[in-house]
């Protein structure tokens, strides 16, 4: 075999197409990247998938044991939710699929009715009233952490969210890649639960990057942290982190417990 057909053998090449430019070919050595992920998973690992733009996390939650059901915006408004334990909505995904924006009501009923929903980042379109549980806003040029490495401060130390099913700590924020988040609210009605804080140096702080909104027997969560760049790339604190948002709906409810039970003390 010669020279040529070997290196052919052990490469790939990415296309590069553009109008304005003839077409290219990107040319990289193929590799395998394996990742080993130490996650617990919520208890009933099952979730409905609606794919966003330029979105590849699905398959990483199937790889780690997750049971997804890829879900098209079509049937967004007539499939049965109450099947799955919690519902993913992609980025990008409320401007890109008309039928996602109008199944916003809907989605906030399957967490009423003790569902979680987990909504991954938007733009300005997500201050649209009703697309939201409650309202945000975002500045005209939006608020995002591009430093990967940027300091990530704990707001509520004794979230369930950041201990169940998986405990969350400074470790799992290592490895980010290109970001922290993006088009991060500026402001958030004050029944969200805020759970992180960071920002690029020099910039003021926000609070915005996790929102979590306890509603009726569940919860709705909304966040512009980069996941679905660290779940493509194998990072296991990205992973981990989604995990725990899946079970969202369940933690609010034990926390609601422990309240309850401290307040009859």
């Amino acid at each position: 075999r010669s020279s040529s057909s070997r290196w052919i053998a052990t490469a790939g090449w990415i296309p590069i197409t553009y109008e304005h430019i003839q077409p290219l070919r990107y040319y990289r050595m193929a590799s395998v990247q394996i990742e080993a992920v130490d996650a617990q998973l919520p208890r009933d690992p099952t979730i409905a998938y609606v794919k966003g733009v330029s979105d590849n996390v699905a398959p990483m939650l199937h790889q780690l044991g997750i049971r997804v059901t890829m879900l098209s915006p079509e049937l967004l408004a007539t499939a049965d939710l109450s099947r799955y334990g919690a519902v993913v909505v992609g980025p990008r995904a409320f401007a890109a699929l008309p039928q996602v924006a109008a199944s916003a009501a809907r989605l906030q009923a399957y967490a009423r009715g003790g569902g979680t929903v987990v909504v991954q980042y938007g733009q300005q379109e997500m201050q649209t009233p009703g697309y939201l549980p409650y309202p945000i806003t975002l500045t005209r040029v939006a608020e995002r952490v591009t430093n990967e490495d940027a300091p990530v401060q704990v707001l509520d130390p004794s979230s369930r969210l950041l201990a169940f099913p998986n405990r969350i700590t400074a470790d799992d924020f290592k490895g980010w890649v290109q970001e922290r988040a993006l088009y991060m609210p500026t402001t958030a009605d004050p029944h969200y639960r805020k759970l992180l804080e960071m920002h690029d140096p020099g910039e003021p702080p926000n609070e915005n990057a996790v929102l979590v909104a306890p509603i009726g027997k569940g919860a709705y969560v909304y966040t512009t942290l980069s996941l679905f760049r660290q779940l493509p790339v194998g990072n296991p604190g990205g992973a981990r982190l989604f995990v725990n948002l899946l079970g969202a709906g369940r933690a609010e409810q034990k926390g609601k417990g422990k309240i309850a039970a401290g307040a009859g003390e």
